[in-house]
């Protein structure tokens, strides 16, 4: 201390002898002597010392004790005492959940498409001490295990697979990063595959593929539509011709029921007392249709009847009931 103080004084000395550009001289310092040199140094060693008495450690972290070069305890959040000069502070971290990002690395897969795959990693020191003297850098053991791990289950994998087996991936690489960080005071929380990235060329393929296959889906969707259409129709004729089937069916069910029920009233009128007058007024009725139907014709005609008897005045008198007269002539 007094030869520092020797140095100190004889500097002051040079920059008084320098010349006006060192500017005033100062004042020379008191001459301590060796009671005040060892008063001096004896302050600065208790401060030294008093401010190594004490480790203070925030909330979240914690630091580990050596006691000359050896692991004494691993202290916590708070102020605590230690010996100076005897115990130091041999680490100091964050316990809370970390992110260790893993870099790309190129990987193969199982139908030998190349690749890059990387990953991002949540982890936090569970045992501080492990950390320290059991690993020397677990940030790079836990990224180059990861690592490793990743490549070997992507090798398993066809390029297909590695699109939707994410859920697998995270699970396998956890549980197997687990295995070995907790030999080095870490656990890994979780593990997520970030990005799977296939070469330029397998992307170009991809693209090409797909572009077919959305072709081919569209000629798929336009042929299996003309096919329903084609059914439709077919299945729309097939339906009209049943129905109108059906509706003929029903007329001539209709016509017949109709005409067995004239028969039958004819048939019962015929067998009554009347029978042959009735069947004359029914052969009249016809004719005089039939006549009619000739008489409204635009072209001439010639209306031939055959001889006289009960028929004609028959028709005669059917003709003059239904009021025809005269307006239908009859031949004999």
């Amino acid at each position: 201390m007094h030869s520092l103080l020797t140095a100190v004084l004889l500097a002051s000395s040079l920059q008084e002898t320098a010349g006006e550009a060192w500017g005033p001289a100062p004042t020379p310092l008191p001459e301590l002597g060796l009671k005040g040199t060892a008063l001096l140094g004896g302050t600065v060693l208790g401060c030294s010392a008093l401010a190594g008495s004490f480790a203070f450690v925030r909330q979240g972290e914690a630091c580990l004790i050596e006691r000359l070069g050896r692991y004494k305890r691993t202290l916590t959040a708070g102020l605590h005492p230690k010996l100076p000069f005897i115990e130091s502070v041999a680490a100091y971290s964050s316990i809370r959940e970390r992110v260790l990002d893993v870099p790309a690395q190129r990987c193969i897969t199982k139908d030998n498409a190349p690749l890059s795959a990387d990953a991002v990693v949540f982890y936090r020191i569970t045992d501080l001490t492990k950390a320290k003297y059991a690993i020397d850098d677990y940030r790079l053991g836990v990224s180059n295990l990861v690592l490793t791990q990743l490549r070997s289950e992507i090798g398993q994998l066809t390029l297909d697979e590695t699109f939707t087996a994410r859920e697998q991936l995270n699970a396998i690489l956890l549980r197997e990063a687990n295995a070995v960080s907790r030999a080095w005071g870490v656990e890994v929380l979780r593990v997520e595959v970030r990005d799977i990235l296939p070469s330029p060329e397998i992307i170009s393929a991809m693209e090409l593929q797909m572009a077919a296959e959305r072709r081919k889906r569209a000629a798929v969707l336009e042929s299996e539509g003309k096919r329903e259409a084609a059914v439709n129709a077919a299945t729309g004729r097939r339906d009209a011709v049943v129905l109108a089937a059906e509706g003929e069916r029903a007329r001539l069910t209709a016509e017949a029921t109709g005409m067995a029920e004239a028969l039958a009233s004819i048939g019962s009128a015929l067998a009554g007392a009347r029978g042959d007058a009735a069947a004359a007024l029914l052969v009249a009725r016809a004719k005089i249709a039939a006549d009619l139907a000739l008489a409204t014709s635009t072209n001439a005609k010639v209306i031939v009847s055959g001889g006289g008897g009960g028929a004609a005045d028959a028709a005669a008198v059917a003709g003059a009931t239904l009021g025809l007269g005269r307006d239908v002539p009859v031949v004999n």
